[in-house]
């Protein structure tokens, strides 16, 4: 069994989903975290089909995962992603927002947007792989 606290925060009670200021389904810390800390292992079946809601955690690997769903975008993100594992670029604080770079992870964006924060189109041409 996985105990102490580099496995504590790998855990989906850490998590609570509300709506952020936009008006949007969101995942907020309900414990802090620590720069380089592990926070999410992002889980479910990979499929090589992308979707709106799917995170692609390796080439042709699309993975739609309950709490990941609600994981924003930012281009001031809190979490990256390595594989299937999120973890903090800073602190994070209880009750903040966790969000990741969509355009670093995934090679196209299924259904592009504009960025609240900064009006940027998010969208393939801009994808980082």
């Amino acid at each position: 069994m996985l105990t102490g606290p580099p496995f504590m925060s790998d855990r989906s009670d850490c998590f609570r989903v509300g709506e952020n200021a936009h008006g949007e389904r969101a995942i907020y810390a309900r414990f802090a975290f620590s720069s380089g800390e592990l926070v999410y292992t992002v889980r479910g079946k990979s499929s090589p089909e992308r979707t709106r809601d799917s995170i692609e955690v390796g080439p042709g690997q699309h993975v739609e995962d309950p709490y990941a769903l609600y994981l924003n975008h930012s281009f001031r993100p809190n979490l990256r992603l390595e594989k299937r594992h999120m973890f903090a670029l800073r602190s994070i604080a209880v009750g903040e927002e966790l969000t990741f770079n969509y355009l670093e992870t995934e090679s196209e964006i299924a259904s592009p947007f504009v960025c609240h924060d900064t009006g940027r189109t998010v969208d393939s041409s801009a994808c980082h792989k």
